[in-house]
């Protein structure tokens, strides 16, 4: 019987030997960063925008166009009646 456990006790100790091993390789391995940076083209894609043929900067250039074109302005205008506008209309029809 212990001429089992020393080989299954030899055989444990192999096996935690070569993963302690493997791990130490593994950290200790030299690498250019040249070969760590990912590849240019897969930077800039993003998931869904090639698919949907979604261009960020073209979306962007549209809106800005879009924005130009109609007026920068984030006012309301003076047509359209906020809430408070609309209290200070009802408090002048009841002073009338």
């Amino acid at each position: 019987m212990s001429g089992w456990l020393f080989w299954i006790g030899a055989i444990a100790t192999l096996v935690v030997a070569a993963a302690l091993i493997e791990a130490y390789v593994k950290r200790n391995r030299k690498r250019n960063l040249t070969d760590m940076r990912p590849d240019p083209d897969q930077i800039s894609k993003v998931g869904g925008i090639e698919r949907y043929g979604l261009d960020p900067l073209a979306l962007a250039q549209a809106e800005h166009r879009r924005l130009e074109e109609e007026g920068w302005t984030s006012d309301p205008s003076q047509k359209e009646t906020t809430t408070a506008d609309a209290g200070e209309e009802d408090k002048q029809d009841e002073r009338r």
